[in-house]
């Protein structure tokens, strides 16, 4: 029995059926016509859609052409990584080692700077899915070099959030990179809010600091508080100038129990001795 292929589709699958020897139809090619689905193959022949496929016939999309396969786009090279919370494009790329314009490329990403926490996102060339560090240059914009600072507007702003020795100043020279400064303290001696604001980060996911927590003062300034035994406010919090928020400790990179201390104007971190009464 031949199929003619100007044959509406429901009718050639009738006559199909009139087969009196079915074997004859599954060891032939069936190759359906513009029109066809499995599931309107399988509605006429009164079976499963999987009982077709298993009988060896060619289900080929509806909107196909008859001679040519439907091929699905094939599946990118690479791995999805799920953004978290405070993660950056450029960091995530730089963990891979991928060129972050071609990361955004890839996934239509307009804005570098809008990306969600849970969002998949494809690194093309990528084997594994890596873990990503958060660093406190990604909660804001990033510089390594000391922030001018207006003295006179500064001065008198912020206090001493605990008080005791300084046991390492600051300097961002190539032989010390220190970006802040470290105040000796008794572990579980009160930290204080450095000045009033906003609570942006508090937690332990950035890489060496242990416990830390980032305030926001206006638009300018953030100060940071690390090290911290414990934290005792959350992010999102308000938080007043003198305001007990953590207690001096020595998680993550420390040696001995401390607080270590940073001012950042536009995120780059500044001597605190500058400006602290």
């Amino acid at each position: 029995m031949e199929f003619v292929m100007g044959d509406p589709p429901l009718r050639r699958i009738r006559r199909a059926l009139s087969l009196k020897n079915p074997k004859s139809l599954i060891t032939r090619s069936f190759v359906p016509g513009r029109g066809y689905c499995d599931k309107s193959i399988s509605r006429a022949m009164a079976f499963t859609v999987a009982t077709l496929l298993g009988t060896m016939f060619l289900a080929i999309g509806c909107a196909s052409s008859p001679s040519r396969p439907v091929v699905g786009k094939p599946r990118p090279a690479g791995v999805y990584h799920t953004v978290k919370r405070h993660q950056t494009l450029w960091r995530i790329s730089k963990t891979y080692q991928v060129d972050m314009a071609e990361v955004a490329r890839v996934n239509g990403i307009r804005d570098v700077n809008k990306i969600q926490a849970g969002q998949k996102i494809l690194i093309p060339g990528a084997k594994k899915v890596l873990h990503v560090d958060i660093y406190i240059e990604d909660l804001g914009p990033s510089g390594q070099k000391q922030a001018k600072v207006d003295l006179v507007k500064v001065k008198g702003r912020f206090m001493w959030p605990v008080e005791g020795p300084i046991m390492k100043k600051f300097g961002l020279n190539r032989a010390r990179k220190h970006a802040g400064i470290d105040i000796s303290a008794p572990r579980g001696t009160s930290i204080k809010a450095a000045g009033s604001g906003k609570v942006i980060y508090s937690g332990n996911e950035i890489k060496g600091y242990g416990n830390i927590i980032i305030i926001k003062h206006g638009p300018i300034f953030t100060s940071v508080y690390a090290h911290n035994n414990v934290n005792l406010v959350l992010e999102g919090d308000s938080v007043m100038k003198g305001q007990i928020i953590a207690r001096v400790g020595e998680t993550g990179r420390a040696t001995g129990s401390h607080l270590h201390f940073e001012l950042r104007n536009h995120n780059k971190p500044f001597d605190p001795l500058l400006v602290l009464p």
